[in-house]
């Protein structure tokens, strides 16, 4: 039981969906008609996490950009990701993309993000990595 109240987050936090919900929506977002083209490419234009200069695209020496509410992240043993992390109290819910396989995947664990023991990358290259080694 938490003493914590999220109700200060109002509608932050609130989603009521599955995996496969989630998983649905990423795809629609990165390939789908659920945003124009102009649009998506607004919201896949980033912007350096390093630096805040506009940035074509993530590399070993710019590692990370954002988005329009969506970041590029370049993961050396999968390549380069789309993703998005939504977090309240220790819970958190997140999806990844991968263009050049056309894959989603998507995970919802309690944990706090920053804290020593965060392993949210590792289980998302974990996740990844067993996924690619059964033929998915």
């Amino acid at each position: 039981m938490s003493l914590d109240s999220l109700s200060w987050m109002q509608g932050a936090g609130g989603i009521s969906a599955t995996m496969q919900d989630l998983a649905r929506w990423a795809r629609e977002l990165y390939t789908g008609p659920m945003l124009a083209r102009k649009q998506r490419a607004e919201m896949l234009s980033l912007v350096s996490t390093k630096t805040g200069k506009p940035l074509a695209k993530v590399s070993k020496d710019e590692p990370r950009g954002f988005g329009l509410g969506v970041a590029q992240m370049m993961v050396p043993e999968i390549g380069t990701i789309w993703f998005y992390e939504g977090e309240s109290l220790g819970f958190r819910t997140v999806h990844f993309y991968l263009p050049t396989e056309d894959a989603v995947v998507t995970f919802s664990f309690n944990s706090r993000p920053g804290s020593t023991n965060d392993g949210a990358g590792k289980l998302a290259t974990t996740v990844y990595k067993t996924l690619k080694n059964a033929g998915f």
